[in-house]
């Protein structure tokens, strides 16, 4: 009997250690991405700086962070339910996830997490 009273706690806490950060989280599929980001623009934090960033139809890509002169010029596309980008650097690819409670948009890779709003059509400024 004794033994029962201790699996289930660990049990409980595995369990709730295999949760996502925030329940109300949800990963985009690839559909998803595109729609959500084709023909739009998002702003952002990448590493402490201030981003925005346009995402054309075509798959060009305009990238700015507070600062700069000029945006980065590259391309884009939704895939394997990631969101890709390349800048002249070869191809990285995030996993995007949407907080539904905050209405706010995720970048995920490892331990990177870069937080975005979208914005509806091209609006390039911070």
């Amino acid at each position: 009997m004794m033994k029962k009273v201790f699996i289930v706690p660990i049990a409980l806490t595995s369990l709730l250690m295999s949760l996502p950060a925030s329940a109300s989280e949800a990963a985009l599929s690839t559909a998803e991405i595109d729609k959500l980001m084709s023909g739009n623009s998002i702003a952002g934090v990448h590493y402490q700086k201030k981003t925005v960033q346009y995402f054309s139809k075509s798959g060009l890509t305009l990238w700015m962070s507070e600062g700069d002169a000029l945006p980065a010029e590259g391309q884009w596309k939704a895939e394997d339910n990631q969101y890709c980008s390349d800048f002249g650097g070869g191809w990285g690819c995030y996993k995007v996830v949407n907080d539904k409670d905050q209405g706010i948009h995720y970048f995920l890779k490892g331990g990177f997490r870069a937080p975005f709003i979208v914005k509806k059509g091209y609006i390039f400024s911070f």
